[in-house]
């Protein structure tokens, strides 16, 4: 018989779980004190990252160096003294075949906002994307490649092991604001990772979140009493729901004979035990046990009408870029925490030309510190992932722009940590997996920025920057997907190319 758990108990119809004889079973399993399922968000942002800002300068335990800088610095790698034909990291080799250290001061500046999690973070450095071998030009074979290793037919991550997790829908997709992307939409394979693959990816195809919110929460975000929008309280759902399940068990008791009497009055008795052990658990969430996984929608943002070319539109407007985001993040973890979903792909922005010039200019509405851009050129992925001016100023922009998208990701991560789940936090059950589909500018697919948030409930060792190197040569990235697939004991045999596992974290 299937494994059940609480939150499938409680998200089950009482009047028809009451009508079989299987009851007692179901009571008993729902009485499990953690939920026993895994999650897994993907974090995809356009271009790489300015790798000189991003490595520590050492591998073994990680250290996010908060005193690290980039200002006045040339933070390129000059492309002459490495042998990968990459910017290299702060620990790359030099032609010769020795480690050289980054001494510029500028290691780990990107990461910093996440120092307060640092104790959760994977960095694994020496993989290599393998690209899309059905595609000729660059950028596209980088795409095709990122989520998929190098086999876009067999499907995107999100998608491989959304199906095995369970529940929902297998994956969503939240993309945010790529309007600025000429002629070409959230599902376009030169600027989206997603693949289709039996009936294509659940979500947005307008680069709109909200048009994923609406698929998933057409009538607003549930409260445990009323089914209203103002807010929703697992845990006062929990005991909401069983006080209705014992009046209907109650008005159920009096329609059979003496054995049925009997039977429901022993299986009311199981519901208060469940009950029981459910108000117990207020005591998890800490001094304030309604936890809110609901957020504010601006006005007229519900209508979800209109296509990619559309600048009139609210999600097409550069000053709306931020509250996109967040939007993505809270609707990924409202559906994460009802259990609409167990994974999601999350991207942010994508690369390729400007359809309009004044719709690059989202990243200067952040009020981002230090931001340089001046002209084009600077100021959206595209022309900063090549660098056409100004290639120092670029690449202080990018790494400022990625410090910001990582301060983003800090956000999701303490909100996770925020709701309980089972015995202990939604944290303690998801892995979030940040990536890109390039390493760093001009469609660079070596030494990719991969990094991992969360312990997967202590099944993975974290607080580490590996290396994935085999000796002197790079690793397929594909390798490293198919660890991450059994960490969230998803025991596939191949992802992409790869049928051997990197999995030293296990």
């Amino acid at each position: 018989m299937k494994k059940f758990n609480r939150r499938d108990f409680i998200r089950t119809n009482t009047a028809a779980i009451a009508s079989t004889s299987l009851m007692g079973s179901f009571v008993e399993r729902a009485l499990a004190q953690n939920t026993n399922f895994k999650r897994c968000i993907i974090w995809y942002t356009p271009e790489g990252c300015t790798q000189r800002a991003y490595w520590p300068r050492s591998f073994g335990d990680l250290n996010i160096n908060m005193g690290a800088s980039i200002n006045g610095l040339d933070i390129i790698r000059p492309d002459n003294i490495n042998n990968w034909e990459v910017v290299g990291d702060a620990i790359d080799r030099n032609r010769s075949g020795n480690f050289i250290e980054d001494t510029s001061g500028a290691a780990t500046y990107i990461l910093q906002p996440l120092k307060k999690h640092e104790q959760d973070i994977n960095l694994y450095s020496g993989f290599y994307n393998t690209g899309d071998e059905g595609q000729n030009d660059d950028h596209a074979k980088a795409v095709g490649g990122a989520l998929t290793g190098g086999t876009p037919k067999q499907g995107s991550f999100d998608q491989v092991i959304g199906s095995r997790l369970g529940k929902g829908a297998s994956s969503i997709y939240m993309p945010v604001y790529g309007a600025h992307v000429k002629g070409r939409g959230a599902a376009d394979s030169y600027t989206s990772p997603a693949r289709s693959v039996g009936g294509g990816t659940f979500g947005s195809s307008n680069w709109n979140p909200m048009d994923t919110y609406m698929q998933l929460f057409r009538n607003g975000i549930p409260d445990g009493a009323n089914n209203t929008m103002t807010g929703y309280s697992l845990d006062y759902g929990r005991a909401n729901f069983l006080e209705q399940a014992a009046a209907q068990i109650e008005a159920v008791k009096c329609l059979g004979g003496e054995q049925a009497r009997h039977k429901m009055e022993v299986l009311l008795a199981s519901f208060e035990k469940l009950e029981k052990e459910a108000l117990a658990n207020l005591d998890l969430s800490g001094s304030d046990p309604s936890v809110n996984v609901n957020f504010n929608v601006p006005n007229g943002w519900t209508n979800t009408n209109g296509n990619t070319t559309d600048t009139s539109k609210y999600w097409a407007k550069p000053e709306n870029f931020g509250k996109l985001v967040d939007i993505a993040i809270d609707t990924t973890v409202a559906a994460l925490a009802l259990d609409r979903t167990r994974c999601s792909l999350m991207q942010f922005s994508g690369s390729g030309t400007l359809a309009v010039p004044a719709l690059g200019q989202h990243y200067t509405h952040l009020n981002i510190p230090g931001f340089e851009a001046r002209g084009n050129d600077q100021r959206h992925d595209h022309e900063m992932g090549h660098a056409n001016g100004n290639k120092v100023k670029a690449r202080r922009d990018h790494a400022r722009i990625q410090r910001w998208y990582y301060g983003r990701l800090a956000y999701l991560t303490q909100r996770l940590k925020e709701i309980p789940d089972g015995a202990g936090t939604l944290f303690d059950s998801t892995l979030i997996i940040a990536t890109s589909e390039f390493s760093t500018y001009d469609h660079r697919r070596e030494n990719m920025p991969y990094m991992t948030i969360g312990h997967l409930d202590g099944s993975m060792k974290t607080g580490q920057h590996y290396n994935g190197r085999k000796g002197n040569n790079l690793r397929a990235h594909s390798e490293l997907f198919l660890g991450w697939a059994h960490a969230l004991g998803v025991n596939v045999s191949r992802f992409g190319k790869a049928s051997n596992a990197y999995k030293p974290f296990l």
